[in-house]
């Protein structure tokens, strides 16, 4: 009896979700006229990789261009770092980190679409510790690189046409 009232709660809860449009993160539903899709940019570099495995994850067939197929061109990645903040003595105490790309999505018989994708995370000035410092500035920009991949097939799932 009480585990026939626990699936019944628990298949509520579940029709609940679905009916209000939640789904969980990760499940991207692209649309079906990006299952195909041209992917542009310098495929020599980590985040070139990441989005085309994130796009072949999320069930996009990855081809050679032949003129009928949306592109998505991945331009203009960039990465810099700024002070945030400055200790008493003028010297810098911490860095913002910025990383963004553009992207754009050209659609047979429509126009191009362009999005952009920053993140911004903040470290400290460790010059004291200058190897850990380094490595700390690697993984943040790995991370963010992650992020801004899982960002552009986040951006691709939403679009309607």
């Amino acid at each position: 009896m009480l585990t026939r009232i626990k699936a019944i709660v628990l298949l509520s809860l579940t029709l609940a979700l679905a009916g209000c449009g939640f789904q969980l993160r990760g499940g991207d539903n692209l649309p079906p006229q990006l299952q195909r899709l041209v992917l542009n940019g310098d495929d020599k570099t980590q985040f070139y990789r990441l989005v085309s495995a994130r796009l072949l994850r999320a069930g996009v067939v990855l081809v050679d261009n032949d003129g009928d197929t949306p592109v998505l061109s991945i331009t203009g990645v960039g990465q810099g770092n700024t002070t945030a903040s400055v200790k008493p003595s003028g010297d810098t105490l911490e860095y913002a980190m910025r990383f963004g790309t553009r992207f754009t999505l050209d659609m047979p018989d429509e126009p191009r679409q362009v999005f952009n994708v920053t993140f911004n995370r903040s470290f400290l000035d460790k010059s004291s510790q200058a190897l850990a410092s380094s490595r700390e500035q690697q993984q943040l920009r790995e991370q963010m690189e992650h992020e801004a991949a899982e960002q552009i097939v986040r951006q691709l799932s939403r679009l309607s046409f």
